[in-house]
């Protein structure tokens, strides 16, 4: 092989990039020839490199560009997946009893991520948190009853080696809680209530956390502070962050008396929330400025004069949630509405969720193929549904629930897969933006003793950056100058990747150019590229 490190103009280097890397761009219709079908997310292990000499590089003149090629294969999209742990109902499904039965649970669960990174998933939203339990060593809340048949604490972190399990696979994890229902029979009361009895209220037979007490909405922002400081999560992702059903008769006269301050009820409930959120934000990136933070809010934003029948409940006028304030306000990172609905209930709703906070922050369609087996809808209807999304531009899709797409459902599991055959990137969030990432330097092929080839590269990186993986794009030349882009690999996480022979086969020439993507999805244009020439 003949090697040259040069430093080409971005404009040039758009042709390795087959997708919009910008924030806020909307996801473009497959138009030329895809990618590889397998794209590599293993980090190479650690290894010694031959020591070379620093080569000089030309500045980029200060009038070079980077556009993005139009006409993309490659998307952004979240492909996502709602894994509920309580009952056990995705997982666990085996009590960690003994040994055996632990080393069993811990297969299922990577059975599960095993199934999911194959079928072209790349974000699972794992429940963390259900009627106040969790399930990880908690100085807050009790351990969750459903990992072995005591109710005991399992011998083991579940999430510490979910988060590992997901890493390993190159799949996003973040920690979904569903917030302010709470389990507390008269006999045996929430740990929280023993405390601080007036927190919680009864309503149709349920508790619920009152949002408008300040001192609750300081619980939650330090259950938040507690995760975001003990694991390496991508997110917090925030469920029932409403008030409950038949919220209108929800008794909180006492907090509205106390906390009003002059507002109508409707508006000071959507201030509480709104509140939380930003409390929530404080919390959290006081300790890790990039954490995500989501809502997963009501599949119907609004009411919509346009339609001449029957909403039923929506986000804002029935359960007081303010999902475009939030965007405005850059109180969330994005948002998952849970689009529970078909026909006029699902595609005017998803077009104002497009329209209204799309142009803010992501929105990310939570469909509902669970419908199939229980209202008999036709599997279609959730194929249908995705297209749609694709056509608005959305942010991507997930599923409620792992089981209801996985190996118990075959025929729904083989769509989504064809679905998802070509390979995603993660969506660029805007707030990522304040938090770019040094571009890579001086890169460099490495022939290692066993014949092997490392592309290795150097990268400056602030002590207060976020987390930065590698992107690397390849333009593979063959003797008659056609060109052909592909994503080598993505999700790398140290600063070299070793390249296969059998990628490059038939090709005279290839361009192969890094990228460091920072934890919100936002990469660095890429200003330098490793030119081999085959032979």
């Amino acid at each position: 092989m003949n090697i040259v490190v040069k430093t080409i103009s971005k404009i040039a280097l758009s042709s390795l990039l087959l997708a919009s890397i910008g924030v806020g761009c909307r996801a473009k219709k497959d138009l030329v020839a895809s990618p590889p079908e397998v794209v590599s997310v293993v980090e190479p292990p650690s290894m010694a490199f031959a020591a070379q000499e620093p080569l000089s590089l030309p500045a980029l003149p200060a009038s070079a560009t980077w556009s993005p090629p139009m006409g993309d294969s490659i998307r952004q999209e979240m492909r996502a997946v709602w894994l509920t742990t309580a009952y056990g109902l995705d997982w666990p499904r085996t009590k960690a009893d003994d040994e055996n039965g632990l080393r069993r649970q811990q297969q299922d669960l990577i059975r599960i991520l095993d199934r999911l990174a194959a079928d072209g998933y790349n974000t699972v939203f794992l429940q963390v948190r259900q009627s106040g339990t969790v399930l990880y060593p908690s100085n807050m809340e009790p351990f969750a009853r459903f990992f072995t048949s005591s109710g005991q604490p399992p011998a083991y972190d579940p999430l510490s080696f979910a988060v590992k399990a997901c890493r390993a696979r190159g799949l996003a994890i973040h920690a979904w809680l569903v917030t302010y229902p709470l389990a507390s029979p008269k006999n045996a009361p929430h740990p929280l209530l023993q405390r601080h009895p007036a927190w919680g209220l009864k309503h149709k037979n349920a508790t619920h956390l009152d949002p408008g007490e300040p001192g609750v909405r300081q619980y939650i922002a330090s259950l938040a502070r507690e995760l975001a400081a003990g694991y390496d999560l991508d997110g917090l992702h925030f469920d029932y962050f409403r008030y409950p059903e038949d919220a209108v008769r929800f008794p909180d006269q006492r907090s509205y008396r106390l906390y009003g301050a002059g507002m109508d009820r409707e508006q000071w409930r959507r201030s509480n929330l709104t509140r939380q959120l930003e409390e929530i934000n404080q919390a959290v990136h006081s300790i890790k400025p990039y954490m995500q933070i989501s809502v997963a809010p009501l599949g119907k934003l609004r009411k919509l004069p346009m339609l001449d029948r029957s909403h039923g409940w929506t986000a804002f006028e029935s359960v007081y949630q303010d999902p475009i304030t939030w965007a405005k306000k850059g109180l969330v990172d994005f948002l998952v509405p849970m689009m529970y609905y078909r026909d006029h209930l699902y595609t005017p709703f998803l077009q104002d969720w497009s329209q209204s906070v799309g142009r803010y922050v992501p929105v990310v369609a939570g469909l509902a193929p669970y419908r199939i087996v229980q209202d008999r809808w036709q599997a279609q209807t959730i194929i249908d549904q995705m297209e749609q999304e694709r056509m608005m531009g959305s942010g991507g899709i997930c599923f409620f629930r792992e089981e209801h797409v996985g190996d118990k459902y075959p025929a729904m599991r083989q769509q989504i897969r064809q679905f998802f055959h070509r390979t995603a990137l993660p969506l660029a969030l805007p707030r990522g933006l304040e938090h770019r990432a040094q571009a890579p330097k001086l890169l460099r092929l490495v022939l290692e003793p066993n014949g092997e080839r490392t592309v290795v590269w150097m990268h400056d990186r602030d002590a207060h950056e976020p987390p930065v993986t590698y992107r690397l794009w390849a333009t593979l030349i063959k003797g008659n100058g056609e060109r052909r882009g592909v994503l080598l690999a993505q999700g790398v996480r140290e600063p070299h990747y070793r390249l296969r022979g059998e990628q490059f086969s038939g090709y005279e020439r290839v361009e192969i150019g890094v990228e460091a993507v920072n934890s919100y999805g936002v990469s660095t244009p890429i200003d330098q590229a490793l030119v081999i020439t085959m032979g």
